[in-house]
């Protein structure tokens, strides 16, 4: 991507790094977690509760492959019907044996690797954000803001999707409208996965923005009413499909960015990549679709794609058809 601002900050990110998750142990976020990026190694795969941009618009209905199950996604709001066409915890370290003031706080000093990673994460938020504010407004339709919340191997407590450690990778949690994300994923991402470049920190984040769009829609509500009644391999197709339709919404950012010329050469190919090295079978070695729940390797590049070369919200509904 073109070089992000030194130090660039967002209004919307809350550093916690340094800091230690409160109450009970750490585990992998409830249920009503809004979804994360990977499965398997990766950090359980989180797949959870966010409300879906996607979906398939009011009365729909889309057969979910084999599985026979019929799914009726109701949406309280047609907010994106017109689319298709166009369009903290504070350091209390004082001595209170001798009433002295608490401490000043050390400057945190971070690798150059690693502060650029965090200003390009706040950039990047932003300009998704941007992005999905004017699709709303195109919409006649207010989009509420995300948070992001960087934590580290301390852990972090969410705002009602319970506590997560660092091996969970990044996530969503509808509860608190925030993503959560260790910036070290980023490097694991390269390292383990050689899913190499800015773009592909870059897909990570706006893949957990369009669970937040998703959220705002309600149709991640509507998946998990339909899963309630479902078998395992069901409800697995149906987080399936929802982590699918992020990736198109991650695609979709990706075309606008492209278009606003913020995108170097082989920018693109670094989202395609990163897509690729989090699917269920490339992270967990498996290729039994039954207990996928994010989608294959393919699926995962297919539907980002799609969002990237089609850019219309209509394009990225995951629940009719095949996927």
């Amino acid at each position: 991507m073109v070089k992000v601002p030194k130090g660039y900050r967002s209004r919307n990110v809350e550093d916690r790094r340094g800091r230690r998750s409160g109450g009970g142990g750490f585990g992998f976020p409830s249920r009503r977690s809004g979804g994360g990026l990977g499965g398997g190694g990766l950090g359980g795969s989180l797949g959870g509760g966010t409300p879906s941009v996607g979906g398939a618009p009011t009365g729909r209905r889309g057969c979910l492959g084999s599985s026979g199950l019929i799914l009726v996604v109701v949406l309280g709001l047609l907010l994106f019907s017109c689319l298709g066409s166009g369009g903290g915890f504070g350091d209390l370290s004082g001595d209170l044996n001798t009433g002295g003031a608490a401490p000043a706080p050390v400057e945190r000093v971070d690798p150059p690797e690693v502060e650029d990673s965090f200003d390009l994460v706040n950039f990047v938020l932003d300009d998704v954000q941007a992005f999905w504010t004017d699709e709303f407004a195109r919409a006649g339709q207010q989009y509420p803001e995300a948070r992001l919340v960087i934590f580290d191997q301390g852990g972090v407590s969410t705002g009602g999707c319970g506590n997560a450690s660092s091996n969970v990778g990044p996530f969503y949690c509808p509860a608190d409208n925030s993503a959560y994300i260790d910036i070290e994923f980023m490097f694991t991402l390269q390292r383990q996965l050689g899913a190499e470049g800015d773009f592909a920190q870059a897909y990570i984040l706006a893949h957990e923005v369009g669970h937040h769009v998703q959220n705002v829609v309600g149709t991640n509500t509507a998946v998990r009413q339909a899963q309630q009644g479902a078998s395992r391999a069901e409800s697995n197709e149906l987080q399936v499909r929802m982590e699918l339709q992020a990736d198109c919404l991650a695609g979709m950012w990706a075309r606008h960015a492209e278009q606003k010329g913020i995108l170097d050469a082989g920018d693109l190919q670094e989202g395609v990549n990163a897509a690729g090295a989090v699917g269920d079978d490339a992270i967990t070695g498996s290729s039994n679709q039954e207990n996928f729940t994010h989608g294959s390797s393919q699926q995962r590049v297919d539907w980002f794609t799609r969002g990237y070369q089609n850019g219309t919200y209509d394009s990225c509904d995951t629940f009719s058809g095949d996927i």
